[in-house]
């Protein structure tokens, strides 16, 4: 699927679960990922909200809140204050989504930590070509129904590894991840 296609039903959901209203109590928030980087390949949404007082009461409510609007199969919540991330989590799965369904990412940050991502999402679209982001798209679309990605494979290598090792196809990707172990 297109990534123009991802962000169009990506948006649908985000208004269909009002989420602006939900987040309205929060300073700030954004969703960043491959969405903010116009790089989707499967429904997956990172949304980030700016929390400093890590309000575990409010993050509940949030996450209770998205659970029964979007009718979610799995929602899982982590307490991460005092580790990387900095904050508190919610993963919301609608089903598998290896087989289409929705997956979100909910972070609850401190300041720093929210600044962090916030950054990172800008210098990722300072970096981004046409043409890397099409290598990125190209080995994303041929790893993310695999076991391993989001397991030792993520985006997040793909990324560097198009990035900064100069990777543009699915074969130099593994030919890197055989370099490397």
């Amino acid at each position: 699927m297109e990534n123009a296609e991802l962000k169009r039903e990506a948006e649908r959901l985000v208004h269909e679960c009002r989420l602006p209203e939900l987040l309205s109590q929060y300073p700030r928030w954004f969703i960043g990922g491959s969405y903010g980087y116009d790089l989707m390949c499967w429904r997956d949404l990172d949304i980030y909200v700016l929390d400093p007082e890590h309000d575990l009461k409010r993050c509940f409510d949030v996450g209770y809140q998205l659970t029964e609007r979007l009718s979610a199969r799995k929602s899982r919540f982590t307490n991460n204050v005092g580790c990387e991330p900095n904050g508190l989590y919610w993963g919301i799965k609608l089903g598998d989504e290896r087989k289409g369904a929705w997956k979100l990412d909910v972070w609850f940050l401190d300041l720093t930590g929210y600044e962090q991502h916030a950054a990172y999402v800008a210098k990722m679209k300072e970096r981004l070509t046409p043409e890397s982001a099409s290598a990125i798209i190209a080995i994303k679309e041929a790893y993310w129904r695999r076991p391993e990605y989001r397991d030792t494979i993520t985006s997040d290598m793909i990324y560097r590894a198009v990035l900064d090792e100069g990777i543009r196809s699915a074969e130099d990707f593994e030919r890197l991840l055989r370099k490397l172990d």
